[in-house]
């Protein structure tokens, strides 16, 4: 009723008040006669609420004030590490402890690592030369780790040179892996040995030393083996030409047989090839011939 109440209060807009309240009289009196005796009442208050009434001003509800939104506040990495700090400082120690364990393992637990020790034993720390009071600094350590694995490797480099120049088809020359790969094992893995490595280079290395002394004793016995007096005569007699009447004789024959020897030392390259076979075949006896 209430709605067509409001379609008379539209269409009448332009007529007298009497009209129009004539009208919505006739209206609500032809709507109440469905409406019980006993229900009219609170139907009329119920209408009456939705009209005003004469001389009264409808109160309107207060608007309801507009909800402020949050002011937004940068997060910055300090900013929270300052917050997290000032939750930190009512901790437990217990709790305390227990955060400080996981920043160190996600890498945020700062430290100068230029200035950390590393405890060694004391053999350890004779073997390095250092005084009974003094340890190494963990920076120094490694330092020092690359520097002689870089030089050994160098080393060995140079060693396999000129083992390969000497024999290049020597079995020393082979290895199963570059000293670098045996040293990154021994410090990733715990059942790695040096060892096995070191002792190879450091033979090759030994042997080629020992070569330059023993070597060249080698060559000289070689040379007189083979043009001494003595022993080319001994060559002439075995081939038979010690007692001939007619021909050459025995001091002919053996100078003879020097010329033809002598010429695999004709040369400075042909002696050079003949010391380095002969520095080679030690460097091979001394490490083969111990295995």
């Amino acid at each position: 009723m209430a709605n067509r109440l409001r379609l008379i209060q539209s269409d009448t807009a332009s007529a007298s008040p009497e009209a129009r309240r004539e009208l919505m009289g006739e209206e609500v009196t032809r709507s109440l006669k469905d409406v019980p005796t006993a229900n009219r009442k609170r139907f009329l208050q119920a209408l009456l609420a939705r009209f005003p009434v004469a001389g009264e001003i409808a109160k309107s509800a207060p608007a309801a004030l507009p909800v402020a939104a949050p002011v937004r506040v940068d997060e910055t990495p300090e900013r929270v590490l300052e917050r997290f700090l000032a939750v930190a400082a009512k901790l437990s120690e217990e709790k305390r402890a227990e955060l400080a364990k996981r920043l160190s393992e996600a890498g945020l637990a700062w430290m100068d690592r230029s200035a950390l020790v590393l405890e060694i034993s004391d053999e350890l720390r004779q073997k390095l030369g250092l005084q009974a009071d003094q340890q190494p600094r963990l920076t120094r350590v490694v330092e020092l780790a690359v520097f002689l694995v870089d030089a050994l490797c160098r080393v060995d480099e140079n060693a396999l040179k000129t083992m390969r120049e000497l024999a290049p088809r020597s079995p020393l020359l082979k290895r199963p892996e570059d000293f670098r790969r045996t040293a990154a094992r021994f410090l990733t893995t715990e059942n790695e040995s040096l060892e096995p490595q070191w002792r190879t280079m450091r033979g090759l290395l030994g042997a080629l030393l020992a070569a330059m002394l023993g070597g060249g004793k080698d060559f000289g016995k070689d040379y007189v083996e083979r043009l001494s007096p003595a022993a080319i005569e001994d060559v002439v007699v075995s081939e038979g030409g010690g007692g001939l009447l007619f021909g050459p004789n025995k001091k002919e024959r053996c100078w003879d047989k020097y010329k033809d020897l002598v010429g695999d030392y004709a040369t400075s390259d042909l002696i050079n090839h003949r010391i380095r076979d002969c520095l080679a075949a030690f460097v091979e006896k001394t490490l083969l011939g111990a295995r």
